[in-house]
């Protein structure tokens, strides 16, 4: 009963979209409506195809699946009509053309987008470019679409509601609503091309426009001795993703010693599945420069979880990401500490693997290992911990000793709206109860670093990939 009404919640959107591709089609001439009838049926049998590929074949996955396909399907819909109202009045053969190829282009690159997606590994390896295209197209157009059908369907259930009753007594409900709705579709395709610009934007030149946080925390429990200590928190690099495009690192390597920071602090995720995407890199991070030591730790891709790997195999990236972050200059913390010392006065570096709260993520994470022979009389503790999840579970309010600590992981979900020092809004609020920047609860804090890499997505839209410089002071803010 349940797969039933699965395909149900999957199919009847394809129908309707079919019907409408259909109402458009038998506007045309022969042998134009000859020729989009074809490409009809092909859609069809497309769909079926990645109905039974991916729902029947592929039961663990189908919820996520038809969750993704539907809402993509339902904009498209919306899209399409939005778009074939605007043309309606254009003068012929545009009144057609436009919506036709605005269609076939949408929908050719949804089938390409989910007919390639098991062969993500292998065009990785071969033909990462191409890879990106295709997933960053989709959802740049997915996007579009969304933002074009949401006007729609706020409009739809708005004219819906106040003709219901009317409908309910048969009475006449006028005609003003098509033009309400041809007005509101240039609405939805104006905020459509703000959203399609901002992508394009976010996947050529978004993605390596490195902003500077500065950050200034105050400790009343910091040694005299640490008071201005400056520290420069990295995260989430995912080389991987870099396609070998070393030009932008290598300038973000200048930025970050531009800055002539005492300790450098790498809060993990070096690479995206396998440890050799780092090989290459080794020259580059190499050369950031900190004036008392660069500290690193695991995050969640650095275990090679995410492949087709055996648990030997995961291991063997696991060894090497440590291995790389070592050839790298960089002292990796691996639920452990380290006392630093300035003028006969402490504080500690604490370090521990990926502890993340979903069950897609590593939970190796151990903070009383990491505190082990750590000293009573140091004071002041730093903890880095890639996944945010971790500070709530595992530290605040429990571990009350560690006062501050760095994490990564969230990306800010690669997307957003950011006003500096105003506003910033992102997905990444519905998947995490704390996601970026800082937190505060008592005495401790939790700092949470954006990322400098990006994954999945190649790109970053109104989320810039982020540096992050913080001020350690004694006293109160």
């Amino acid at each position: 009963m349940v797969n039933v009404l699965m395909s149900l919640f999957f199919l009847l959107p394809v129908g309707l979209l079919n019907y409408t591709i259909y109402k458009g089609i038998r506007k045309w001439r022969s042998p134009f409506k000859l020729i989009g009838f074809i490409i009809q049926s092909i859609f069809l049998l497309a769909v079926l195809v990645l109905f039974y590929g991916f729902v029947v074949t592929q039961p663990d996955d189908r919820g996520m699946f038809i969750i993704i396909v539907t809402s993509a399907i339902v904009s498209i819909i919306y899209s399409i009509n939005s778009v074939e109202l605007i043309s309606r009045r254009w003068p012929k053969p545009w009144n057609w053309i436009v919506p036709v190829l605005f269609a076939l282009t949408v929908m050719g690159l949804f089938f390409y987008f989910f007919l390639t997606s098991r062969r993500w590994g292998e065009l990785r390896e071969n033909n990462p470019d191409l890879l990106d295209f295709v997933i960053g197209g989709f959802f740049t157009l997915m996007a579009t679409c969304c933002v074009i059908a949401i006007f729609q369907i706020v409009q739809d259930a708005a004219w819906f509601a106040k003709v219901l009753p009317k409908m309910v007594r048969k009475e006449d409900i006028g005609g003003a609503y098509m033009n309400r709705k041809t007005f509101i579709s240039k609405l939805g395709l104006i905020a459509g091309g703000a959203v399609l610009g901002s992508f394009m934007y976010g996947l050529t030149r978004g993605k390596f426009g490195f902003r500077i946080i500065e950050k200034e925390l105050f400790f009343s429990n910091l040694p005299e001795a640490f008071d201005g200590t400056t520290i420069v928190q990295i995260s989430d690099l995912h080389l991987g993703s870099f396609n070998f495009n070393f030009e932008p690192l290598i300038e973000a390597v200048k930025i970050i010693n531009d800055l002539t920071p005492d300790y450098i602090c790498f809060t993990g995720d070096l690479v995206n599945t396998y440890h050799t995407e780092a090989d290459a890199w080794v020259s580059v991070f190499q050369d950031l420069k900190a004036n008392h030591g660069k500290f690193s730790i695991l995050g969640n891709h650095d275990y090679g979880y995410y492949g087709d790997t055996s648990d030997a195999e995961q291991e063997k990236c696991r060894e090497g990401v440590i291995a790389v972050n070592k050839e790298m200059g960089y002292d990796v913390l691996i639920n452990e500490h380290r006392i630093l010392e300035k003028d006969g006065q402490k504080m500690a570096i604490l370090g521990v693997e990926n502890w993340g709260e979903s069950k897609w993520f590593p939970k190796r994470g151990d903070i009383a290992k990491a505190k082990e022979n750590l000293p009573k009389d140091v004071s002041f503790k730093l903890l880095l911990s890639h996944d945010p999840t971790h500070w709530d579970a595992h530290i605040q309010g429990k571990e009350t000793d560690i006062d501050l600590t760095l994490s990564g992981h969230t990306h800010g979900a690669q997307m957003g709206l950011t006003i500096p020092g105003v506003l910033e809004i992102s997905p990444a609020a519905l998947m995490f109860k704390r996601w970026a920047g800082l937190y505060t609860e008592g005495s401790q804090k939790l700092y949470i670093n954006r990322g400098m890499g990006y994954l999945m997505i190649p790109g970053r839209v109104g989320m810039p990939p982020e540096i992050t410089r913080i001020t350690l002071r004694r006293g109160s803010a």
